[in-house]
C-alpha cells in the first residue's frame, strides 16, 4: 500500500462482494483493484450528472440498450376454414360521402 493511501473499515453485503469477486476474476484483476476503480468511474458519473443521483439513474437508463425483440408469431389458421375477406383498413374517404340532407 502507498504513502498516499489508508485503508478504510467498509462492511459490503455478500450478494455485493460474490457480484465484485465475479467481476474481477472476469477482468483478471484483484478485487481491491476492482473497488478503486469502480469508485473512480462512479465519482466521475456523477460530477458529469452534477452530483445528482436521481439524475445518474436518468441518465443510466437513458444510455442502455434495450434488448431486441423477437416478431410475434403470425396466428395460425385452420386449413379447412373459410375465412372471409379482411376488410379495408385505408382512412376513410368523407370528401366522396353525402353531406346531411343529400341523398
Amino acid at each position: 500500500m502507498s504513502s498516499k493511501s489508508r485503508p478504510i473499515p467498509l462492511a459490503l453485503p455478500t450478494a455485493l462482494l460474490s457480484k465484485l469477486d465475479e467481476t474481477a476474476a472476469l477482468m483478471n484483476r484483484t478485487r481491491a483493484q476492482l473497488i478503486r476503480d469502480t469508485i473512480e468511474i462512479g465519482l466521475e458519473d456523477l460530477r458529469r450528472c452534477g452530483y445528482s443521483i436521481a439524475a445518474a439513474v436518468v441518465d443510466k437508463a437513458h444510455s442502455a440498450v434495450a434488448p431486441q425483440l423477437e416478431s410475434l408469431p403470425l396466428p395460425k389458421v385452420a386449413e379447412d376454414s373459410s375465412s372471409e375477406p379482411v376488410p379495408d383498413r385505408s382512412p376513410a374517404d368523407y370528401s366522396k360521402k353525402p353531406k346531411p340532407g343529400q341523398p
